[in-house]
């Protein structure tokens, strides 16, 4: 049998801000939730899935840094199943992305002169290759 293999990469826009907070030994985890879009379907109706996203150690100092509602960020990691009982006693599922890393999808927010340049601050790993985004939603496909 072929070993087993988990991994996903998310191109979305952030919902919110980034909560950065430590586990008991002190370790920073921040956690944030993505919105992404699918292509519109039969119905021409766009549809939007959201995710909720964990990134740890250092890179969870620089993601709750620099990170803002509304920017578009580039996810690469894997998919985790947790289960857990809620307030009412009944059983839950979460499935959450635990990040390796994160790319920004654009350049530092205007009126940002604070700082260090958000891009300097999220270099991406030698393992992602480099993405464009371009928001240009009308654009038609070359082919």
């Amino acid at each position: 049998m072929a070993g087993s293999y988990n991994h996903i990469v998310l191109v979305g826009r952030l919902v919110a801000d980034p909560e950065l907070r430590q586990t008991q030994d002190g370790t920073p985890v921040t956690s944030f939730r993505i919105a992404v879009n699918r292509p519109k379907g039969r119905s021409g109706q766009e549809q939007t899935d959201f995710f909720g996203v964990s990134v740890w150690r250092q890179r969870a100092e620089a993601a709750a840094k620099y990170l803002q509602k509304g920017r578009p960020v580039l996810v690469s990691g894997r998919l985790q199943i947790r289960e857990y009982t809620d307030r009412e006693g009944n059983k839950r599922t979460a499935v959450e992305v635990s990040a390796d890393d994160f790319q920004f999808m654009d350049s530092k927010p205007a009126g940002d002169n604070g700082g260090a340049p958000r891009q300097a601050a999220s270099t991406p790993s030698s393992d992602l290759p480099e993405y464009e985004f371009h928001s240009d939603a009308d654009e038609e496909v070359p082919f």
